[in-house]
């Protein structure tokens, strides 16, 4: 199995919604649910993206397994926004809205 990880550190503070954020997370992990996922990093450039399973969640880390490959996320002072999510065509002419949590990476 593939493993990709992802460490954060941004700053400490708590932004409204972070609770909604990790409850939701949460209760996807607890339903079973498969959400989507993308990750990217902060100056470009597409590292991961699929659909998976959210295998672990606590306060300071979560593992999504996503076919044969894992993304263990950091979440260490992590900052996380509930607002719909906004995601780009792929000739960058238009864009679209989706309801996710974004995770801020370091």
């Amino acid at each position: 199995m593939n493993m990709n990880v992802a460490s954060m550190k941004p700053a400490c503070i708590t932004a409204p919604g972070e609770d909604a954020a990790r409850q939701r997370l949460h209760g996807w992990q607890t339903a079973g649910q498969m959400p989507c996922f993308s990750y990217t990093r902060t100056v470009g450039g597409l590292v991961l993206s699929g659909r998976g399973r959210i295998a672990t969640s606590s306060a300071t880390a979560l593992t999504i397994d996503a076919l044969s490959s894992s993304l263990f996320v950091v979440l260490d002072d992590a900052t996380f926004d509930d607002t719909p999510q906004i995601f780009f065509t792929p000739d960058l002419g238009g864009h679209f809205q989706l309801h996710g949590i974004g995770t801020g990476l370091g």
